[in-house]
């Protein structure tokens, strides 16, 4: 080789090894001819092919993609890119391109007529990272615009629905004022009292709703922050479920408040806490646990207990399933900032424990699927709407604890949260009467004044709200206890629904997003009316005050109602007998109103005939609408209405098949 020529390739590989990116020149055979020091870094290979070359390098979820486009590349003699993820834990990415070479190009290799390609490895970690960056952030927000308008959904659908069994009652009792005949004055009462109760219950529901959205939007805003003060737990606990006696004597509920020997052994008086953030949870616990023990057919009881702990709790008590807890919900923990002092850190555990209908299968998986996904969803689970325990959750969090449940359906449940405080010095002990606010005293004084009042039916039932509670060894509140089955089966059921296991709802165990309970479940399809001159509605509601007040204003417009809690009675009903309309509900257990109309609708393909059936829902956007429609819905109406608009719409549905 001549000197000059030599010197030109010499030239040619250290500007070819100065290059930020790694080349290699493959002939038809994929054998390497020529490569820079660049690609021998990328791939830390020197196999003489250059597939086996690259491989080296790419990471095992991308490896067959990547050989396998190198392999039809080389074979077709055509260009190829592919990104890929490298070996190792670095988590680098490079683009790999084959590009075929000219004929002058083969000719300075020495490939003239064999064929051959250049192949390049170039670093593209900065760009896919912020790839990935930007890709998160939207993402990110559209998981908070999906999350945004479901809880939009949520409040709508849970406003809506109590709006319009007010709406109902009201024209109720207008009808009745209208109604001057005497001879049914008593039975107009009677309806009018029925209407004012249904009129409370749902008022009552909408406030619920309307606090806690107020709650949860300052949550969302982190624009609710902890209040800490000086506390005695015990008493102050004491002092706020007193706000149940009422309720727990009306239900034939018996109660019991204890401390569990933990608190005792940890020596807890005062503390610093934010225990008003804290009653909010304990408030929301025992609403439903006397919602729902009210609803057994066995014994009534509940019992919260408190204990204690030096150590953050990681399964305390054992008989509590824990939700998840997530980095962002850690962030969260408010309790070390300097306004709670320099105090010996402490748990505080309270348990409420109810023998009530309990939470079936399907109704806690759900219940840990959304708590991982910490977002509100429309389920009829233990709580209500959703809201509640969300919010319950969001508050312990902010206090440095967690929230959990131990539940098997029919057997009752245990939810038990726990939160950090702060021990005060032993010289505050000694200030008790200082520290009573003007609440406490005048909860204290209606407690006393309560306890002095002769009544048999209180007397006949125990409700345990002592100020200074007797110290028990407890087994949802103790620090060392065996676990039991229950909590063993909600734990099954936790780790099922981490992995994804997908449950179906059934209507044994539901809670009203009204409020509303009845003792008995309603059965699954009930005729109103059997008059056969009268036209035949299917009424499918699982909401059970809406079901109850327009199932008997349509049965007084002149309908026969037959009633189904969900799509799968309803498409039951439909198969057993005809009906002139449906009414379909779109939110609902087991089988929602879209799944259903679309299942008949299916099935009348084969027969040749064609139900009506009016979508009557407290969805209101478009896309809702659109999916009704889609589903085989013939029309719609929206929550609230009025009894004479429905009237109109069935009617007119009616006309128009019978055309």
């Amino acid at each position: 080789m001549p000197k000059t020529e030599f010197r030109i390739n010499i030239c040619a590989q250290r500007l070819a090894d100065a290059l930020p990116v790694g080349v290699a020149i493959v002939n038809h055979c994929d054998q390497i001819v020529f490569k820079n020091r660049q690609f021998y870094e990328f791939t830390g290979s020197h196999q003489p092919a250059g597939l086996d070359t690259v491989l080296q390098s790419v990471h095992a979820c991308d490896y067959e993609q990547i050989a396998e486009a190198y392999r039809v590349a080389v074979h077709m003699t055509a260009g190829i890119r592919r990104e890929y993820r490298t070996t190792g834990d670095a988590k680098e990415w490079r683009a790999l391109s084959l590009t075929p070479l000219d004929e002058d190009d083969l000719k300075q290799f020495g490939l003239s007529g064999t064929g051959g390609m250049i192949c390049m490895i170039s670093d593209i970690t900065p760009e896919k990272a912020a790839e990935l960056l930007q890709k998160k952030i939207a993402d990110d927000a559209e998981e908070r615009k999906q999350q945004h308008e479901r809880f939009i959904d949520m409040i709508s659908h849970e406003v809506r629905n109590p709006l319009s069994a007010i709406l109902h009652c009201a024209e109720d009792i207008m009808d009745v004022l209208q109604d001057q005949a005497p001879d049914d004055a008593e039975e107009q009462m009677a309806r009018v009292a029925e209407a004012a109760e249904t009129i409370n219950l749902c008022v009552a529901h909408q406030k619920k709703i309307i606090d806690d959205v107020l709650i949860y939007s300052k949550l969302d805003a982190a624009m609710l922050a902890l209040a800490p003060q000086e506390f005695q737990p015990k008493s102050h606990l004491a002092t706020l479920l007193t706000m149940f006696r009422p309720e727990l004597r009306k239900q034939g509920v018996e109660f019991q408040y204890v401390l569990d020997q933990s608190y005792a052994d940890c020596n807890l008086n005062w503390v610093v806490a934010d225990l008003n953030k804290i009653g909010q949870v304990l408030v929301n616990l025992v609403s439903n646990a006397i919602k729902f023990t009210a609803e057994s057919q066995n014994e009534r009881k509940i019992r919260v207990s408190m204990g204690a702990a030096t150590l953050r709790p990681t399964s305390y008590p054992p008989n509590v399933v824990f939700f998840e807890p997530s980095e962002t919900a850690l962030k969260l923990d408010a309790t070390g900032d300097p306004e709670w002092g320099h105090g010996q850190v402490a748990y505080i555990m309270v348990a409420v424990k109810d023998t009530g209908i309990g939470i079936s299968d399907q109704h806690q998986k759900l219940l840990f699927a959304r708590f991982k996904q910490a977002t509100p969803r429309t389920d009829r689970i233990y709580g209500g709407y959703g809201l509640g325990l969300n919010i319950s959750r969001r508050l312990c969090h902010m206090h440095g604890g967690e929230i959990g449940v131990s539940s098997r359906d029919g057997e009752g449940s245990t939810f038990g949260f726990f939160f950090a405080v702060r021990r005060c010095p032993d010289s505050v002990d000694n200030r008790e009467a200082d520290r009573k606010s003007p609440v406490d005293q005048l909860c204290r004084q209606i407690q006393e004044l309560d306890s002095k009042t002769f009544d048999v039916k209180k007397d006949a039932l125990m409700i345990d709200l002592s100020q200074d509670p007797p110290i028990k060894h407890t087994t949802e509140a103790a620090v060392t206890i065996e676990s039991d089955e229950r909590k063993k089966h909600s734990l099954e059921l936790a780790e099922a629904a981490a992995r994804g296991d997908h449950p179906i709802i059934d209507q044994r165990q539901r809670s009203n997003v009204d409020g509303f309970s009845p003792k008995q479940e309603p059965k699954a399809v009930t005729v109103m009316s059997k008059l056969k001159e009268e036209q035949r509605i299917l009424f499918v509601e699982d909401n059970i005050i809406n079901q109850r007040v327009l199932s008997r204003k349509l049965k007084i417009a002149g309908y026969e109602v037959i009633t189904a809690n969900n799509g799968r009675e309803a498409l039951d009903a439909w198969k057993r007998d005809s009906f002139d309309c449906i009414l379909m509900d779109q939110e609902m257990p087991v089988m929602d109103g879209n799944s259903a109309a679309r299942e008949i609708r299916a099935l009348e393909q084969d027969n040749g005939t064609h139900t009506p059936i009016l979508g009557v829902t407290a969805n209101v956007r478009q896309d809702q609408q659109a999916d009704m429609l889609n589903a085989g819905m013939d029309a719609i109406l929206h929550k609230p209405y009025k009894m004479q608009d429905l009237c109109d719409k069935i009617r007119d549905l009616i006309a128009t098949t019978l055309k």
